[in-house]
C-alpha cells in the first residue's frame, strides 16, 4: 500500500511540474483591456496556443483530482 501511495505522490509531483512548465510556456495575451474585463475571447484560443490551453486545463483537473485523492487517502 505504501508503494502505491508513493507512486501517486510521484505522479502528483510530475503533473505539478508539467503544469508549471505549460503555464510558463504559453504566450501572454496582449492588451491591458484583458485585466479590466475588456476581452471577450477568453476561452477561444486557436492553433498551438489552443492545444497548450486545453492541455493545461486537463492537467489542472488531473492535479486537482490527485490532490483530492492524496487528501482522502487513509494513512
Amino acid at each position: 500500500m505504501d508503494f502505491l501511495y508513493t507512486l501517486v505522490i510521484l505522479l502528483y509531483l510530475g503533473v505539478a511540474g508539467l503544469l508549471v512548465y505549460l503555464v510558463l510556456v504559453q504566450e501572454p495575451k496582449q492588451g491591458a483591456g484583458d485585466l479590466m474585463g475588456g476581452s471577450t475571447d477568453l476561452f477561444s484560443a486557436r492553433g498551438v496556443t489552443g492545444g497548450l490551453y486545453r492541455l493545461t486545463v486537463i492537467l489542472g483537473a488531473v492535479f486537482a483530482a490527485l490532490a483530492l485523492l492524496i487528501g482522502l487517502w487513509p494513512r
